[in-house]
């Protein structure tokens, strides 16, 4: 695996072959993780390519995931995590 340092930099990639959207974290030219937002089964994924990544580079691309993803297609919201009760 690469551990990767950074600077990072967020863009937003349409992906029409597996029908979404997504958030990509790019170092370096290249996308060590993505949030998916797949419309056609209603998942919301994250995938890091096989890289280490920073937690703190993680958590601010989920959020921003979050904010430019909105929902999916058909308007049905993204799915939120619910804590379980102690």
């Amino acid at each position: 695996m690469n551990t990767i340092r950074g600077p990072f930099h967020k863009q937003v990639a349409s992906d029409v072959v597996r029908d979404g959207l997504g958030m990509e974290l790019l170092a370096d030219g290249q996308v060590v993780a993505e949030v998916f937002r797949c419309d056609a089964d209603h998942s919301l994924i994250i995938t890091t390519f096989n890289n280490h990544v920073p937690l703190v580079a993680i958590e601010e691309l989920i959020a921003a995931a979050r904010d430019r993803l909105h929902e999916f297609e058909d308007g049905k919201p993204l799915p939120v995590y619910v804590s379980p009760k102690a």
